[in-house]
């Protein structure tokens, strides 16, 4: 009768080599899926360490290389689900070359984010992908090199030229989303999201009154409106456009977040979103689909530069040599009836 091998946490590679008839070498490359072994070879090792409960000390490894093989993955704002659906995009391609993700939410606190990442440092980790908070010096820059910790940021750069960057045009996607109300009729065009500190808002914020100018349509500064990134501050926003004299027809929002906080307000006002006030947001989220009405909005292909942001740390990795890798995607326009376009 063939003797079965004893669950035990104490296993070791000798063991499941002795086990499997192979040498100590083989077991070693298998657990670090090495393509040098045979697929039949891999498969009966894998299956021997299994069935001897053997588990690979990660930790050891890490300290014999002085590296591992995780990627950290450090975001500003996980309360919105366009940085979730990027970091989707962005496990999805580094589980396919081997890597796992250690995630951190700063929530746009600076010293939150010098935490987190000497924790990724002291962790060994193979590389970051970040999206800086608010203020982040392009310092970060050289001290992350100065590190030896390769790194791409998205959506937000460090306004530097020496480092990897993947990210979408705001400037673009909120002239389209202006463009097109201008399009269906509107004039009076407002903009809730307006934040000096935030270099993605200025961005947005000059395309909508760029927009406005070409089109030689006055830029009302009562109609661009401060709030918090988020759904209460689009609501807000929303609820002090209502109270003007003269209240706008049309609504330009920061993002997503924003534009569900102003549908629930027109909402509660006994408006119609679409007929009464046409509002369009930006982003692109999944969730914009299901919105009631529809949510009009800029598609910033989140889950594309998640995926890009990682091809980029690969190629980063396995070539620290090569010139900066900057790719910004063009946005796109995805027309449902928060805007009142099937109404015209």
């Amino acid at each position: 009768m063939e003797r079965q091998p004893v669950l035990d946490d104490k296993v070791t590679i000798m063991d499941i080599a002795k086990a499997a008839g192979v040498s100590k070498s083989t077991v070693s490359l298998v657990l670090n899926n090495s393509s040098l072994v045979r697929h039949e070879t891999a498969v009966k090792v894998k299956e021997t360490a299994e069935k001897m409960g053997y588990v690979y000390n990660r930790s050891a490894a890490n300290l014999r290389n002085g590296t591992s093989n995780i990627i950290g993955m450090v975001v500003n704002d996980l309360s919105n689900s366009f940085f979730v659906e990027l970091l989707i995009g962005a496990e999805r391609r580094l589980l396919s070359s081997n890597y796992i993700t250690l995630l951190a939410h700063t929530g746009e606190d600076l010293k939150l984010q010098d935490q987190v990442l000497a924790s990724m440092r002291e962790q060994k980790a193979a590389g970051v992908i970040l999206c800086p908070a608010l203020y982040t010096s392009p310092n970060l820059t050289t001290t992350l090199k100065n590190w030896g910790l390769p790194f791409v940021t998205v959506m937000r750069s460090l306004n530097d030229e020496q480092s990897d960057f993947v990210g979408c045009d705001n400037y673009l996607g909120i002239q389209m989303a202006t463009q097109h109300l201008i399009g269906l009729g509107h004039r009076d065009i407002a903009f809730i999201g307006r934040d000096i500190t935030n270099s993605v808002s200025v961005v947005r914020q000059q395309g909508y009154t760029d927009c406005l100018e070409k089109n030689n349509i006055p830029v009302n500064p009562q109609l661009m409106v401060e709030s918090d990134i988020s759904m209460m501050g689009g609501k807000k926003g929303m609820k002090k456009l209502l109270s003007l004299r003269k209240c706008p027809s049309a609504v330009v929002c920061y993002n997503d977040l924003i534009a569900i906080g102003v549908l629930s307000e027109i909402n509660e006002q006994g408006l119609i979103t679409g007929r009464d006030i046409a509002v369009v947001g930006s982003d692109g989220v999944a969730s914009s689909a299901f919105c009631s009405p529809p949510l009009t909005t800029v598609v910033l292909h989140s889950e594309k530069i998640g995926e890009l942001a990682s091809q980029v740390l690969l190629k980063r990795l396995k070539n620290p040599e090569l010139p900066p890798i900057r790719h910004l995607l063009k946005p796109e326009l995805r027309i449902r009836k928060s805007c009142g376009a099937y109404l015209k």
